[in-house]
């Protein structure tokens, strides 16, 4: 694991840096004014990696903080990105605060709420992390500050910023890796239980009922949406999240996904409840979703995406108890560097198909319509099918040549110009100009053969004519004698 710095006792600091962080993801009065990073910009290095623009103090220190984030911010957005099926726009910009004063000159509006550790604005594609607020965060804690505030950006982009406070806060918190801090939400919840004081799903719209008890909307809107995944499974509720985007309000998005009422829903949640807080969120994976994205890749024939997606899928899941999704994640693993290898060869047939190479062509198709049908995809048959027609057509066209040569040699020229015309014209037709003008030459060499030919027999007609004529003299005159 890199050095990252890490973040002290998280209760209450926690809590109070959840509320600010959705005050600034769904647009409350509270947003901190970030000042344009523009205005920044002689302030801080950069670092590029695949998905993430990271900036950072100038100095030692700041360097190598950066890179140790640069270490795992892309695994983590690949990660997300299979999780939900969905690729954020990249890149991302990551901006690492040497100091709580650096942040507050940037967001003013932090001095007045201690605790802050990260936040993320999906408008800008930023997010931001408080380097000092991390120093006493375990490895885990640390990467989960990523996690959660990426996911607040992919659940922004797939619901066009219309999932409400309780569901943004509940998924965020879903994703992340779960550590010690998950025993205490599940008290939480048991003190309210015992108390009483379970929000009803309606609350999940009000913003200052999350933000004003924290310790009570936090925890529950992470087992609400625990509950949808776990019962319905992850598809569906990345479903209601673009749902939420194109309907009325939250319930109408419930009722078009889950065709059941948002109350029935929330009954069905009140009694599961329960079950929550006796231990099984703790013994449950990390994220159970399910390998319908590279599937569809596969099935689209996009093996080389569905490789790289299933390989950031198998290093996570290798982290987790889910050895049968591991196991299936392995295996479609191995279809898709088959389909590559099938894609691979499908490819070669048609550059020597485009060469001339027809019988080469003729080889690799064969071994390609095998290759796929070893994997089960059909797309490729008629593609095949039409290269491999070319490539018959190429061989007759070589055949007709060849025979042209050897009439040729035979004296057969009349028989060899029929033969080269004909193979010129179908390599004509098949695009193969280099070919086409060598039959072409080979015809018109033909023709010269021809002119000769023809004209060797008229000086031969002639002279077995003048032959005959002066045979005929010599006879008369031996006559006359």
């Amino acid at each position: 694991m890199p050095h990252v710095s890490r973040v002290p006792n998280r209760s209450r600091a926690c809590w109070v840096w959840q509320v600010l962080v959705l005050l600034i993801l769904l647009g409350g009065s509270a947003v901190l004014p970030l000042r344009p990073a523009a205005a920044q910009s002689d302030e801080w290095a950069e670092l590029s990696t695949t998905y993430f623009t990271i900036l950072y103090a100038p100095d030692e220190t700041g360097r190598l903080e950066a890179e140790a984030y640069a270490g795992f911010v892309d695994q983590i957005y690949d990660e997300i990105a299979t999780l939900f099926e969905y690729r954020a726009a990249a890149p991302l910009m990551l901006r690492l605060f040497p100091s709580f004063e650096s942040y507050q000159a940037v967001n003013p509006l932090a001095r007045d709420i201690p605790g802050i550790v990260a936040h993320a604005d999906f408008r800008k594609r930023e997010l931001a992390v408080v380097l000092p607020r991390t120093e006493q965060q375990s490895p885990d804690e640390i990467q989960n500050n990523i996690r959660h505030e990426l996911t607040h950006i992919f659940a922004a982009d797939l619901s066009n910023n219309q999932l409400n406070t309780g569901f943004q806060e509940g998924i965020a918190q879903y994703v992340e890796i779960p550590t010690g801090e998950y025993t205490r939400k599940l008290e939480l919840i048991q003190q309210a239980l015992a108390s009483n004081r379970v929000i009803s799903w309606s609350d999940l719209q009000e913003r200052e009922r999350i933000y004003n008890e924290p310790q009570i909307g936090y925890p529950q809107s992470l087992s609400i949406v625990t509950f949808l995944i776990e019962n319905y499974g992850f598809r569906a509720f990345r479903t209601f999240i673009e749902e939420t985007g194109r309907s009325t309000g939250y319930r109408a998005a419930l009722q078009t996904v889950y065709r059941t009422s948002p109350s029935e829903l929330e009954a069905q949640w009140q009694a599961w409840l329960p079950s929550f807080v006796d231990g099984t969120y703790v013994t449950r994976p990390a994220i159970g979703f399910d390998l319908n994205y590279p599937i569809r890749l596969l099935e689209q024939g996009r093996y080389a995406e569905a490789q790289s997606e299933l390989e950031a899928t198998i290093e996570w899941l290798r982290t987790t108890p889910q050895q049968d999704t591991l196991q299936e994640a392995e295996a479609l693993l191995i279809r898709s560097r088959a389909g590559q290898q099938a894609t691979q060869i499908a490819l070669s047939a048609r550059t020597a198909l485009a060469s001339g190479e027809y019988e080469q062509a003729l080889n690799l198709i064969q071994q390609a319509r095998q290759a796929f049908a070893a994997i089960g995809d059909t797309r490729q048959e008629q593609v095949l099918e039409v290269y491999a027609a070319r490539a018959t057509r190429g061989l007759r066209a070589n055949q007709q040549l060849a025979a042209a040569s050897s009439q040729m040699e035979s004296f057969r020229f009349w028989d060899a110009r029929d033969a080269a015309e004909r193979a010129a014209q179908e390599y004509a037709r098949l695009g193969d100009t280099q070919r086409a003008e060598q039959a072409l030459a080979l015809r018109d060499s033909l023709s010269d053969w021809q002119r000769l030919a023809g004209g060797g027999l008229v000086v031969l007609g002639v002279l077995s004519l003048l032959a005959s004529l002066w045979g005929r003299w010599l006879l008369n005159d031996q006559e006359v004698w």
